[in-house]
């Protein structure tokens, strides 16, 4: 059977710390690692339609901070084909990754100008690519294609990357997932069912709507902004109202870190902590945070695995109902019971 191959370009806007450098490699490594086993972990628990054929993740990565970004002709412009099997550089990336950073995406440095305007170029002149952030990938994101007003997206719906006025948001905190947003991941809505999503965070800025919107919406008597249709909003925690973005079939974000574990957000707190002069005790506090999903001798108890399995799909463009779980039909994006655990 012809396998469903996924190109996808990550492209690394930070360099981890060397403790986290020597154990788990750059953070494209660590996307690659987490979607690979994401897609065999799909291939075992689905059955999948045998014209989409098993998935498989090839990942290639790319330097933003020095300068490398995928070039414009690498990119998919024709639709995928049941005869195309060849997985290497030379295929046409089908999704891009926008990894976190220690930069925030208001930062006036050059390589940030640069990836944002990359990314509003593949939105608008490549449809066919799905783009995907995470953290600081998520903010520039929504930065590039919602804090501008166009066509598409009116002033009254405008959001954009501003500190967060709670600080930081640190460890697993309990993202509370928006209904229509699970309805379209089986993985997502399964997790969903049981409660929050429980996944590592590390971040100080937040996506907000911007004070042009919320002006406007006040002069209108709103008592809140809206995402431009037809984004929505993944879900929220207790600090931060935006904990990530979703248009489907081109844009899928994460505020958390679906690529971290709890050794990696632990080194990365201690890092900011040596950075921004936290005291003993408040590193303590997030380190505890953080700590919450550690099971030693096994791997994290988080959800990161049922994030990452929806991460595949939407870059397969499987999630709206393209799959049958363990016994449990997709309908046009809605999952019938009975409900199966498809993560191990």
């Amino acid at each position: 059977m012809a396998l469903h191959r996924i190109h996808v370009a990550v492209l690394d806007t930070d360099v981890p710390c060397a403790s986290i450098y020597i154990k788990r490699g750059l953070y494209s490594s660590q996307f690659r690692v987490l979607l690979q086993a994401a897609a065999e972990r799909i291939n075992k628990h689905a059955n999948i339609n045998p014209q989409d054929g098993p998935l498989a993740v090839h990942v290639t990565a790319f330097d933003v901070v020095g300068g490398s970004l995928p070039p414009l002709n690498a990119l998919r412009t024709t639709p995928r084909t049941s005869t195309e099997s060849h997985i290497g550089p030379f295929s046409a990336i089908d999704a891009i990754i926008i990894t976190g950073s220690g930069a925030s995406a208001y930062d006036q440095i050059p390589w940030i100008t640069e990836l944002q305007s990359f990314i509003q170029t593949v939105y608008t002149d490549y449809p066919l690519v799905k783009l995907f952030g995470a953290c600081f990938g998520h903010q520039l994101i929504a930065q590039a294609l919602l804090s501008t007003p166009t066509s598409h997206v009116p002033l009254t719906n405008t959001f954009n990357v501003q500190p967060a006025q709670t600080g930081f948001e640190v460890g697993i905190h309990p993202i509370t997932l928006d209904p229509s947003f699970t309805a379209q991941f089986p993985s997502l809505a399964r997790t969903a069912s049981k409660g929050p999503l429980r996944l590592q965070l590390i971040h100080g800025d937040q996506v907000l709507p911007t004070p042009q919107a919320v002006a406007a919406a006040t002069s209108t008597g709103q008592t809140s902004v809206s995402l431009p249709a037809p984004w929505m909003s993944i879900g929220k925690s207790a600090a931060c109202p935006v904990q990530g973005l979703y248009n489907p079939g081109r844009v899928l974000t994460y505020q958390a870190h679906v690529e971290f574990d709890t050794f990696v957000t632990g080194e990365l707190a201690r890092e900011f902590g040596r950075r921004m002069g936290w005291s003993f005790d408040v590193v303590a506090g997030y380190l505890d945070r953080i700590n919450e999903a550690w099971v030693p001798g096994q791997d994290d108890d988080d959800d990161s695995k049922a994030a990452a399995e929806a991460v595949v799909l939407f870059f397969a463009g499987l999630e709206q109902g393209c799959l049958k779980f363990e016994g449990v039909q997709l309908v046009d994006g809605l999952m019938t019971p009975p409900l199966e655990e498809i993560s191990a």
